[in-house]
């Protein structure tokens, strides 16, 4: 492709040659160590590095343009390279990228799934459903990354623009029909899936997060609402009724809304301000619930479907019910939607089981790194645990049996917080932890450059003196996770939240920077719970039917590169 189709259109004017038509591109690139003869390097500020810096390296590595909304920055002495100036290099690039990888989002349905929590977990959902009724999909997300052409572990939530082209071209040219991707508050921010256009934009929730980047809840919003500027002409919007930004989000869209709701029953209402005959009410009612799984009645434009899922608790209904309605949006129909939903399982580290049916107790991993996402899974765990009952919103211990013997279950919570990150959420997951958790072990997450003890004081900031006594401190992880095992009662449930899928934790390395060391809270529980089964007394006729048994070894899926056929 020539510099002149490459520009042709966009906001973007070039200097330092006569002719764009004659400067062939072959690759676009951000980072001057993977130029090549015929590139055209990205020359930005970035958060971390400084791209103008770069510039002689990458044209001594053969870049032949450079895109820079620098207004003083001029190829370096001795080099023709043409200067493509702009106002928003991030924009820019990916509205650049967008149309050297064929414009590849316009020949996909293309999924968008913004919000504080869920996002994961219905871009999952919408990758098994699509595939398990031979409609080839791509999955692009915190968790994996499935280009068509291999499945692997995603690096983060949303690449950066070039990139994400790059992974959709490739899903095109696999021959998918569609892709589900996790669209960042921070990625809308910095533009950058700006070049893309979608099918279907999905609103998760907005609850209080990220505010170390955003500042105000007022910003966090706007950047997620960016993303229903990006759909289709003819494309759905799929919204949270229930959280109260809904309403924001798809405030002045003119396509068609799907209107999500859990429940019977309450007033028919719906966004404001939007033709009535464009919006959809959808609705997930929730039937028997277990902590195998749950029920569910799922209504909306593609008629009324039911489904047992693997999946608990009220956020998890509204997960699958955007999840199907995103599926519609790309084109199943009911008998495909039911199909699908036959084939879903819960994303690796959302409330993933790690114990088995040989296990005395039931032990989770999940990714909840917020205070309501710590709630919302604390609050379905304890929901559905034998022996206990809702209590004025809280859920409580009662008097109630574990396999007939008479025992109270009890839920214990592992987590941290995350250092480097917004401050604002630590003391209310502490409160929350303590709230809806029997025992509560508080330890370290990614305490990156900070000290774990000062995070760990700021999240006991919120716990109320009054319920000190059901708090362990251990700032180790693992040494917290089999405490918390090993202390357990026969039929107690153990949630460890805040790193789900992750494989690493990020540590100080005592002089201002950070080291990553392997950990992964499933494999520490799974030694855990060994060396628990291996420390129980083996009486005489002791068998599975001692203490309350979980079906099933979890529903782990391993990542690592494996070729789609």
């Amino acid at each position: 492709m020539t510099l002149s189709e490459l520009i042709e259109g966009l906001p973007v004017w070039v200097t330092n040659t006569p002719d764009p038509a004659a400067v062939r591109i072959c690759d676009i690139t951000e980072d001057s160590r993977t130029a090549l003869p015929g590139s055209l390097f990205v020359a930005r500020v970035g958060l971390k590095a400084d791209g103008r810096a770069f510039v002689a390296d990458a044209a001594a590595a053969g870049a032949v343009a450079i895109l820079t909304d620098d207004e003083t920055l001029a190829a370096p002495a001795g080099r023709s390279l043409a200067v493509v100036r702009c106002d928003d290099a991030r924009l820019a690039a990916a509205l650049m990228a967008e149309r050297f990888f064929g414009n590849a989002s316009r020949g996909l349905g293309l999924v968008g799934v913004t919000g504080t929590n869920g996002k994961s977990t219905i871009t999952f959902l919408v990758w098994k459903m699509m595939n398990g009724v031979g409609r080839r999909a791509g999955l692009v997300g915190t968790v994996i990354v499935d280009d068509g052409r291999e499945v692997a572990a995603a690096s983060m939530t949303t690449p950066p623009a070039i990139e994400l082209s790059r992974i959709l071209a490739s899903i095109v040219e696999a021959g998918g029909e569609a892709a589900a991707l996790e669209v960042s508050s921070h990625s809308l921010d910095q533009h950058r899936a700006g070049a893309l256009r979608f099918r279907a934009a999905v609103f998760t929730n907005l609850t209080g997060d990220h505010l170390d980047y955003h500042k105000t809840m007022e910003a966090y919003a706007d950047a997620k609402a960016r993303l229903f500027g990006l759909v289709e002409d003819g494309g759905w919007a799929i919204v949270n009724g229930q959280d109260a930004a809904a309403e924001r989000m798809v405030r002045g869209f003119g396509g068609r809304v799907m209107w999500c709701e859990i429940g019977v029953g309450g007033p028919e209402r719906g966004p404001k301000g939007l033709d009535v005959a464009l919006v959809d009410r959808c609705r997930a009612v929730v039937g028997e619930q277990t902590i195998e799984g749950t029920e569910l009645t799922l209504t909306g434009p593609w008629g009324t479907v039911q489904a047992r899922t693997p999946l608990i608790g009220a956020y998890n209904a509204m997960n699958v019910l955007q999840a199907v309605a995103s599926c519609h949006a790309l084109g199943l129909d009911v008998g495909e939607i039911e199909r699908g939903l036959a084939k879903i399982e819960a994303p690796p580290g959302r409330l993933e089981r790690v114990s088995t049916a040989g296990d005395d107790l039931s032990v989770f991993v999940d990714y909840a790194h917020s205070d309501d996402s710590l709630r919302s899974v604390l609050f379905a765990v304890g929901a559905v645990m034998e022996g206990r009952a809702h209590a004025g919103g809280r859920v409580r211990t009662v008097a109630g049996s574990v396999a007939g013997r008479g025992v109270e279950p009890k839920l214990w919570a592992v987590f941290g917080c995350g250092g480097d990150k917004d401050r604002t959420k630590r003391p209310r997951m502490g409160h929350a932890a303590a709230e809806l958790a029997d025992r509560v072990v508080v330890t370290s997450d990614n305490p990156r450059t900070e000290r774990p003890s000062a995070i760990i004081d700021e999240v006991l900031s919120g716990i109320p003196e009054s319920d000190r006594a059901r708090v362990v401190i251990q700032a180790d992880r693992a040494r917290a996770i089999r405490h918390a095992i090993a202390e357990a009662e026969p039929g107690d449930v153990v949630v460890i939240a805040g790193k789900g899928h992750e494989t690493e934790q990020i540590l100080p390395d005592g002089a201002g920077g950070t080291l990553k060391v392997q950990f992964d809270d499933r494999e520490v529980a799974r030694a855990a719970l060994a060396e628990r089964c291996a420390a129980r007394p083996k009486a005489e006729g002791a068998g599975p039917e001692q203490g309350v048994q979980m079906a099933g070894g979890g529903n782990r899926l391993t990542i690592k590169k494996t070729a789609r056929a």
